[in-house]
């Protein structure tokens, strides 16, 4: 997926480290549109253009829906909403590259700001992942890597992580 030149005109306003927050939230965090829209002061169409300048699909209009898989697998109100308007909103793409190292994200969003646009269709092949196997081979064993060290403090128990000693000493 990609935008319109116009919207990356616009949003190349926005500084590149707000693309890479907004991309990284979004993909690795999982946040919401609402809630990005809110943190960074903008429209959330400009989200949605923002975040599908980079690849990801998010706005599934009637004509388009062929293309995905099984639209039987899209929540009720979005099988609604694509129904009666012909517009809605996938966040299946939300939170799906939890643990993916931030400077692969970096350097993907610093590699395409202010994004793709839809004029060139030669460029609808890209996104994160296609470009992460392009460019850093066997990334998905680094990213499961990262979650297995996470998961390994997250139950509570002590074995997975070290004991951080305060080394500060007030004089008084």
């Amino acid at each position: 997926m990609s935008t319109s030149i116009e919207h990356l005109r616009r949003l190349s306003q926005r500084d590149v480290k707000d693309h890479t927050a907004i991309f990284d939230l979004y993909v690795t965090v999982g946040r919401d549109l609402e809630y990005l829209s809110i943190k960074f002061g903008m429209d959330p169409d400009d989200i949605i253009n923002l975040l599908e300048g980079y690849g990801e699909k998010i706005r599934l209009t009637a004509d388009q829906d062929g293309a995905v898989e099984n639209p039987d697998q899209l929540d009720p109100a979005a099988r609604k909403a694509l129904k009666e308007f012909g517009v809605a909103l996938d966040y299946s793409g939300k939170g799906r590259l939890r643990g993916l190292p931030r400077i692969l994200v970096e350097e993907y969003v610093e590699r395409f700001y202010p994004g793709i646009a839809s004029e060139h269709p030669e460029n609808d092949w890209i996104s994160i992942e296609s470009y992460l196997e392009h460019m850093h081979p066997g990334w998905q064993i680094t990213m499961e890597q990262a979650r297995q060290k996470g998961a390994a403090g997250d139950d509570g128990d002590e074995k997975g992580r070290k004991k951080a000693r305060n080394r500060f000493r007030l004089f008084g």
